[in-house]
């Protein structure tokens, strides 16, 4: 478990809705001694009614805090190295096809990631982009980008793409990450989203 994780997203979801720590006691209902202690990392084992009562009051899914809680790093590491909280994403869960799942070979199937904009401002006209240099990767996008949807600060969306399994059997993986309307890539400094699969035999 990590309550620093936790903590520096707190951090940054108040930052984000220019909340203070009373305010956000009074909107959840529990003790600004409690907050206090969620934001210093006070708290080794918090209750989950507690992290659902959080999230509800920084207009977060819970499942984020919970992540971050439990196993995350990657979204708060990046915004505390940048500094600059206006765009962070928070990796959700593998809606389809988790890590190692297994695919027919030659089959074209559908790959579901849900993110959560934890950042401070709206992502628009976003898309997201394939990152696999053409002729390395055996799996191929039926599309090399899809758009993603107007995501305000603190909602989730769920992000699709359909990949062409190889013809023979092996492991594989396709790179994908966020860019803006002007093609660049919004984070550089994290690691994007995956699909990694075990291609089985025809």
């Amino acid at each position: 478990m990590s309550a620093l994780d936790l903590a520096e997203y707190l951090r940054l979801r108040l930052r984000a809705l220019r909340l203070t720590t009373t305010e956000a006691a009074k909107r959840s209902g529990i003790s600004r001694q409690t907050w206090h202690k969620l934001l210093r990392a006070e708290i080794g084992e918090a209750r989950l009614s507690t992290l659902i009562q959080v999230a509800d009051t920084l207009e977060t899914h819970p499942l984020s805090m919970l992540r971050i809680f439990f196993n995350g790093r990657e979204v708060t590491q990046a915004a505390h190295r940048s500094g600059d909280t206006r765009f962070v994403s928070g990796f959700i869960a593998d809606v389809t096809y988790p890590d190692n799942s297994t695919v027919r070979a030659g089959e074209v199937f559908e790959k579901t990631w849900e993110i959560a904009n934890v950042g401070t401002e709206s992502w628009v006209g976003w898309r997201l982009q394939c990152m696999d240099v053409p002729g390395t990767s055996p799996l191929q996008p039926v599309d090399n980008s899809i758009a993603i949807p107007d995501t305000p600060s603190g909602k989730h969306v769920q992000l699709s793409v359909q990949l062409r399994a190889p013809t023979l059997a092996c492991n594989a993986i396709s790179q994908w990450k966020c860019v803006n309307a002007a093609g660049d890539i919004v984070f550089p400094r994290q690691a994007g989203l995956y699909c990694m699969v075990t291609v089985l035999k025809p």
